[in-house]
Parts: C-alpha cells; structure tokens; sequence
C-alpha cells in the first residue's frame, strides 16, 4: 500500500512538474512571438499589426494577428488602399510537444482565411493553404523552421502568364545569428506570348543560403551568402524584324561578405558563370563589386523618408525638393558622404573564344569634412567627389559591333565600305587620344578627382596631341 502511495505521488510529482515547465515554457513562447510581431511593425512603420491576441491553455496555445499594408482612416485614399493578411500560429508546448518530440514549443504557421477565400484558394493552389511554416522551438530560445510556398500557375490569354515552381526553406535562430537556405525549382514569366513582340523570361534551380550575425534588421547585420542559379534565359521577338533572339546565362554562382565597422558597411558581391546570346557563346562571366564605408543606418532612414513609409506621410507622395531641401535630409546626406563612402564595380568581364572584354568604375567620396559640409552640396560633391572608368575592348569585337550599326542604317554598301568607314571613326578617336590601340585592343580611361577630369591620364577637354604618337597603330 505504501509502494502505491508512493507511485502515485511520483505520478503527480511528475505531472506537477511538467505543468510548470509547459506554463514557463508556453509564457516565454508568447513573450518571444509577440516580441515578433512587433518588430514587423518596428521595421515597416507603412505595416500595421493589430487585432493581436494570444489564446493560452494548458498544453497548447493559438496565436492570431493581421498584418494590414496601407494607411489609417481617415487618411487612407484610393491610391493608398488597405491590404490585410490574418496570420494564426497553432503552439504546442513543451517539454514534450504533442508528445511528438523534445523541446520548449512547436509552432505550425498558417493564414486565416474565410469559406470563400479558402474556396478560391483551393481552386487556384490546389489547396486551401498556399504557405506553410513549422517551427520547433528549443529550451535556450533558438529555432529551426521549415516553410513551404505551393506551385501555382496564373495564365491571362493575349497578355501574361507566370508559371511558378514552388519555393522551400529552412531558417535557423540561434539569437545570436540567423541562417537560411532557400531553394526555387524554377518560374517562368511571359509577357503578350502569342503577339509578335512577346517576351519570356525563366529561372531555374535557384537556390541561396545565407548567415547574418548579431540581431537586428538583417540588412545592417554583417553575414555572408553564396547562391547558384542553374540557368537563366530570355526570349523575345523583336518588334522590327520579327527575328527571334534568346539570352541564357547558365551555372550561375553568387556569393556576398558584408561586414560593419563602427556603424560603417563593407560589402563584397561576386558573380561568374556562362552565357549564350544568340548564336554567340559567351565562355565566362566574371562580376565583382563593392561598397565601402557605407553609413547604412542613415541611408535606410533617408529610404524610408523619400518613399514616405510611415503612417503620418501615407497616401501622399513626398514633394522631392521640398525634401531634398530639408534640414532633416542635408543633414542625412551630409552624415553619410562624411564617412567618406566608395561604390564599384570592380570587374565585369567577358571571354569569347579566347579574348577578354573588360568593363571598371568606381564613385566615392574622399576627405569630406565639416568645412565641406557648409558648401552646397553639389559644390561640396564637386570638391571632393572622385570616380573613374575603364573600358578595355578587343578591337575585333568593336570593328564588327560598329560594321553592323552601320549596315542596318545603310550608311555603306559593301564590306570594303563597311571596314573603311569603322577604321575611320577609329582612327579619328585615337588621334584625339579618347581610346589607345595597343595588341589588338581598346581601352579608354577617364578619372575625376580634385575638381579635375583627365582621360588616359591626360587633362579632358579637345584633342591631345602625342596621344596617338605615343600607340602605334
């Protein structure tokens, strides 16, 4: 009899506690989902979250807002309409789950829709929930999700259609850093398919996965990213002539490193792959560009100023120079050039059986300091501006480019015509020093600095005598 006694108050023992780990489980699930949604609201002041509540039981819990895009009445106008989306996220708490695992909660994510709605949906999904989510919550707060965005397919006859693939992903939150992989099978859009100028545009087997550190929007978190898109390609029919051309860039990859110093973003893209355009193969593609010393914070406050997102600009569009010539935007733009910022395009290059096309610039700002502040800001943009460009072309590419302009205008009968009339519109840019001809290619390099431009290192500004001297045709 004693033994029983015994069992049973290990029984209830048990259950007691269980009752409080789900009840301190499921309050800091609440704490952690409305602290959620009131970032959206945070980061998006043009999106609203209201009709909030959190309906908690013992073992499981429902959680139901809706995110409304557009402006307050009475504000609100027909050219800022109101669009609402009810989200409800079904929670079961732990420390067993649903008794279908371990953890502090799960949490399937679904939109709330109407009998109506949800017939409409099912008729064009082909299921009444066309995005689903499902997060599994762990005792320290991190979270692992895995969402899903069903294929659909939306034709307009004569005008466009869009046949989209579906989309997967899984997000991980430590709290302390944020990693997602996301893949996209493919989408294809077409725009006036059956007209002679119709245009199609398909992607396929995307697929990107990224780490962002620290908290925060995840546009000023430092991370890295690569992605790979397996091919991409464009057709059309051009309005003319009624030729049909494609473009397809295939084995794609992409990768980004963004870091933050003091408030300050630096941010290094690359890209490569191949290409076909036409009849032309395009052997490889190489991109590379950068940001430097970019005051992000600042400039996502000045985004949001110009296109009005908060409630008390909503429904009305910004008069650009009344802005422009505010205390509150000199002020912005006058803190972001004061970090001196640079933005390039390090290396865009292109290989076509063995030769090399080659395209560089770069904009920035350098020494910008509070005496330059006090100038207008063209002046002071002129002072201390910079930006240069570099083009290296092989000259074969540029014979044939120009020949073909000149064939389709009819400015000369046969290819002799053709070749004399390219060699002398060359002839007379290298004369004057614009483009240096040196092993079969052309390049030209124009710099702005100090107040001052030059082009291949000379002063801008009419001919430059010695320049043709100086590369031997």
């Amino acid at each position: 009899m004693k033994s029983a006694f015994v069992a049973v108050g290990v029984v209830v023992a048990a259950c007691a506690a269980y009752a409080g780990v789900a009840v301190l489980g499921g309050q800091k699930v609440e704490k952690g989902l409305r602290a959620s949604s009131a970032s959206v609201q945070e980061a998006w002041p043009m999106v609203r979250v209201t009709d909030e509540r959190y309906d908690r039981h013992f073992l499981e819990a429902t959680h139901t807002f809706t995110l409304r895009v557009g402006c307050d009445a009475p504000a609100a106008s027909a050219s800022a309409p109101q669009a609402a989306i009810t989200i409800v996220q079904h929670i079961k708490h732990g420390p067993f789950p649903g008794f279908a695992g371990f953890g502090a909660a799960t949490v399937d994510t679904t939109l709330a829709m109407d009998a109506s709605t949800r017939q409409q949906a099912a008729k064009f999904f082909g299921t009444d929930q066309p995005f689903q989510a499902h997060t599994d919550v762990a005792f320290n707060g991190a979270t692992h999700t895995h969402f899903a965005v069903v294929p659909f397919h939306v034709s307009d006859p004569g005008s466009q259609r869009l046949d989209f693939q579906g989309l997967t992903g899984d997000v991980d939150n430590s709290g302390s850093a944020l990693e997602y992989d996301v893949r996209m099978p493919s989408v294809s859009i077409a725009n006036a398919a059956s007209a002679p100028t119709g245009m199609r545009m398909t992607l396929s087997g995307a697929h990107i996965h990224a780490r962002a550190e620290g908290t925060g929007d995840l546009a000023l978190r430092p991370g890295k990213s690569q992605g790979v898109v397996q091919s991409l390609e464009f057709a059309m029919t051009a309005p003319n002539d009624g030729a049909a051309h494609k473009a397809v860039f295939s084995q794609m990859k992409f990768s980004q490193d963004t870091s933050i110093d003091k408030n300050l973003m630096t941010e290094v893209g690359r890209a490569q792959g191949v290409g076909q355009i036409d009849d032309t193969k395009l052997d490889r593609i190489e991109l590379q560009s950068t940001i430097k010393r970019f005051d992000a914070v600042t400039y996502q406050g000045v985004l949001r100023r110009i296109v009005g997102n908060g409630q008390q600009a909503c429904g009305k569009a910004p008069d650009p120079a009344k802005l422009l010539a505010s205390q509150e935007m000199q002020a912005a733009v006058l803190q972001m050039l004061s970090a001196n910022p640079e933005f390039s395009l390090d290396k865009l290059a292109i290989e076509v059986v063995g030769k090399r096309a080659e395209l560089a610039y770069a904009i920035g700002v350098e020494g910008f300091a509070a005496a330059d502040a006090k100038m207008p800001l063209m002046a002071g943009l002129m002072t201390r501006g910079y930006g240069s460009l570099r083009v290296n072309l092989p000259e074969e590419w540029v014979q044939k480019s120009v020949a073909y302009v000149a064939q389709q205008a009819s400015q000369a009968g046969g290819a002799g015509d053709q070749a004399a009339l390219v060699e002398l519109m060359l002839g007379k840019v290298i004369d004057q020093g614009y483009v240096i001809r040196e092993a079969g290619m052309l390049r030209s390099e124009v710099a702005y600095k100090g107040g001052h431009a030059t082009i291949n290192g000379k002063p801008l500004g009419g001919p430059m005598a010695g320049a043709a001297a100086a590369t031997p045709m």
